[in-house]
């Protein structure tokens, strides 16, 4: 659920998941959901759409990072085929003479 204001100053949650559109009604925001039924926040636009961003980003976060597991990146195997000093270089494998 994401949290909005409404015009009252009332807060409310919103299943993100279902949200279709979003319209800037002046300094409001007017979300309309997949199910046709629309609210009006008392958020702009912009605080909205980001408010949905972050929503998104953080599930994905939780997702590639399940609970339990190191959020540290693995260590290189031995046999590593990167240049030490540039984690993200490739170094060239000779070909093997036959």
């Amino acid at each position: 659920m994401i949290l909005l204001t409404t015009l009252r100053g009332d807060r409310f949650g919103l299943n993100p998941d279902l949200v279709e559109e979003l319209r800037a009604n002046g300094a409001n925001c007017v979300v309309t959901m997949i199910t046709g039924r629309s609210f009006t926040a008392a958020e702009d636009i912009d605080t909205v759409h980001e408010i949905l961003h972050d929503h998104r980003v953080g599930l994905l976060r939780a997702a590639s990072h399940p609970p339990g597991e190191s959020r540290e990146r693995p260590g290189r195997p031995e046999h590593s085929r990167h240049h030490p000093d540039h984690p993200d270089y490739l170094t060239p494998v000779p070909d093997k003479e036959h």
